[in-house]
């Protein structure tokens, strides 16, 4: 039983470090901790394209980030514009570092690997 509890903690874990934010928990979501939030849009290429560097930068770091309050989140842009022209959108897709539930602005070389991870790592 013990096993079970602590799998089930442990996917808990997991699965609330990386967040599908919406405009009805978008606000309340990143008013606590660090988080870098993807917005993107499912019909643009350019978006299609960053995806799997973006799933593998979390899934490289999900480990660390978690314990130390760091967050990953995405918008789709198309389901929720209106959160999108708040954070000031204007290309697919962009890396954007809140904290504390206050914008940041763009992560720099936010499309690449290594500076994601050496961004996220410096929080």
């Amino acid at each position: 039983m013990k096993l079970a509890t602590l799998a089930a903690a442990a996917l808990a874990t997991v699965v609330s470090s990386y967040t599908v934010l919406d405009a009805s928990n978008f606000d309340a979501k990143t008013q606590d901790g660090y988080w870098l939030v993807k917005f993107y849009s499912p019909t643009c290429p350019w978006s299609r394209r960053f995806a799997p560097t973006w799933e593998k930068v979390y899934k490289d770091l999900e480990d660390t980030l978690a314990a130390s309050d760091i967050y990953f989140g995405e918008v789709d842009c198309k389901a929720y514009r209106a959160l999108c022209d708040a954070a000031d959108i204007d290309g697919y897709p962009t890396v954007v570092y809140y904290a504390q539930g206050i914008n940041k602005g763009e992560v720099p070389g936010g499309q690449s690997y290594e500076a994601l991870v050496d961004f996220a790592q410096s929080i």
